[in-house]
């Protein structure tokens, strides 16, 4: 026995430490109950003052006084939402959830402030009584009824509304702003439109809410109908701001694209004369000059959108625009030099994980033909998490080390290239896009793989060319044997009709310099020709009727 005693006396002390060490844990609710054992003040416990109105960013807010004795224990206050059922029922409660909104209390008189909640559970929604109970001992021990009618909206707009309030007109702004610019479906443009309406019904004189407005109504509706919207907003941002940099400067966008070429130019040597850090000025006024053909004064104005300071904000946006435009120039006049100049510039700036990297990668391999330092970039790139893109470049890259080599590391290129890019028609495609690597897809093909083969879409390589409207790759890949003939898709559509649906005609005349004749190429019984009839375009049927004396 006395050797367990020792154990016994450490246990002691340890459960004497760990209920010290707890004090803090457990006093709380030692002096909180001596607390509410206290002498319940004078008076009636009682609410009143209950008044609900909308605040200035349009929350429902109840406020009331109480007073609360104390007694009985635990006491609550609940606020409830009321609806009708119908002629001469009873209201029954709607609110978030069963019961309502609980508010604690404190003993004595204050002052309480709740927002109403939305029912989430119900499609249609009018409240017509507001209830504020004070509750204790499971029973009502105070209460007070207002008559109020809140016809909801659905609960997506209450709760998108929800989230917008209490943020300042920048902060919308700025989160408006960034919605535009990463738009790609339409219900992204729609909460931009929302937020912009919501900025506006705060303060009509918001005149920026204007400007992004003009961008949502060309990006929802590009054309002459989206241009004629975005000028009115625009105009509605020059009458509240006339000196508005960022309205002139879209406007002049707006009219480049209407061809009222010299109404444009005005309006961007007006904000040239400014301070203005928006990049677009310049992006915009070199797309104007590209449209009338000066593609010299064009390609110095994208030059001051890339060479000027980078905003590192939305303007961003325009810079890569720039580049965009200005690598197409270049090689369109085959200046390779500076095209690499640009790549290597844009991938310094927005770094390895942007993917510029990779497409700075690519230009190597496709258009220099080094593929060491392609696969480094690459490699580079996609431990920068720059995904698909990387990994396209490294596979291309191997594939081409694989055919043009005999060294013993050729079949440890193939087992790389397919990892990062398995074979498919996908693959053939990448491949042809290039002088530089279709050397690569004859390997293959030589090798057995199918030039016609189809993937999970059932689209062959040429499909995935005539898709991209890539004509040069088209060709090469006809040269490698791929047929126009061939059926694509779930209806077995010859691959050499996607151009006619796509009245595309372009790759019509390529296909005809080919050797395609669509007055035989027949599709359930009919010919192009019958189709383009069909469809009632006279320019489509002309260039399925006469021989193309292009390409």
């Amino acid at each position: 026995m006395s050797s367990k005693r020792p154990v016994v006396l450490m246990g002691i002390l340890l459960a004497l430490v760990l209920a010290y060490v707890a004090k803090p844990a457990w006093e709380p609710y030692v002096y909180g109950t001596a607390l509410h054992a206290a002498k319940p003040l004078a008076g009636k416990n009682s609410v009143s003052g209950l008044k609900v109105q909308r605040d200035a960013n349009g929350r429902w807010m109840a406020t009331l006084d109480y007073f609360y004795t104390g007694e009985p224990m635990g006491a609550y206050l609940l606020i409830k939402q009321l609806r009708d059922t119908g002629a001469g029922n009873t209201p029954t409660a709607a609110g978030p959830g069963p019961g309502g909104s609980y508010v604690p209390v404190q003993r004595g008189s204050h002052h309480a402030s709740v927002e109403l909640q939305r029912s989430y559970t119900e499609d249609i929604l009018v409240t017509k009584q507001i209830v504020a109970e004070l509750l204790g001992g499971g029973k009502v021990i105070a209460s007070q009824t207002l008559a109020q009618t809140i016809i909801w909206p659905d609960y997506r707009t209450w709760y998108f509304d929800r989230q917008l309030a209490g943020k300042t007109p920048d902060e919308l702004l700025k989160q408006a702003v960034a919605a535009i610019d990463n738009a790609s479906t339409q219900p992204q443009l729609d909460e931009a439109k929302h937020i912009l309406e919501r900025l506006i019904a705060r303060d009509a004189q918001f005149d920026a809410a204007y400007v992004e407005l003009a961008r949502v109504a060309m990006k929802s509706n590009w054309g002459p109908e989206g241009l004629h919207q975005a000028e009115n907003f625009l105009a509605s941002a020059l009458r509240i701001r006339p000196d508005s940099v960022n309205a002139k400067i879209l406007l002049g966008y707006v009219y480049s694209h209407q061809q009222r070429y010299k109404e444009s130019e005005a309006l961007f040597v007006q904000s040239a004369q400014t301070d203005t850090k928006n990049l677009w000025l310049w992006a915009n006024w070199g797309e104007l000059l590209a449209m009338q053909g000066k593609l010299e004064q064009s390609e110095q104005k994208y030059r001051e959108a890339v060479t000027r300071p980078r905003p590192n904000d939305t303007y961003d946006r325009a810079r890569l625009d720039a580049y965009a435009h200005l690598l197409a120039l270049l090689e369109r006049r085959k200046d390779l030099d500076g095209m690499e100049a640009l790549h290597k510039q844009r991938a310094e700036e927005f770094g390895p994980s942007s993917c510029y990297s990779a497409e700075y990668a690519r230009f190597l391999l496709q258009q220099r033909g080094d593929t060491t330092a392609a696969i480094a970039l690459a490699r580079q790139s996609l431990d920068a998490n720059c995904g698909i893109p990387a990994r396209e470049v490294l596979g291309l890259a191997h594939y081409v080390v694989w055919a043009n080599t005999t060294s013993p590391q050729r079949d440890s290129s193939l087992d790389q290239a397919r990892i990062f890019l398995p074979a498919g028609p996908r693959l053939l495609y990448l491949l042809a896009t290039s002088d530089r690597t279709v050397t690569a897809a004859q390997r293959l093909v030589a090798a057995g793989e199918s030039i016609e083969q189809l993937d999970n879409d059932k689209l062959n390589a040429l499909a995935h060319a005539l898709g991209q409207k890539d004509l040069v790759a088209a060709r090469r890949l006809m040269k490698l044997g791929a047929r126009a003939d061939a059926p694509i898709g779930e209806d077995n559509m010859p691959v050499a009709l996607l151009p006619v649906m796509s009245t595309d005609i372009s790759a019509i005349h390529l296909m005809q310099k080919l050797g395609v004749d669509y007055s035989k190429l027949r599709y359930r019984g009919a010919t192009a020709i019958d189709y383009a009839k069909q469809m009632g375009d006279s320019r489509l049927l002309k260039a399925l009727t006469e021989r193309a004396q292009i390409l």
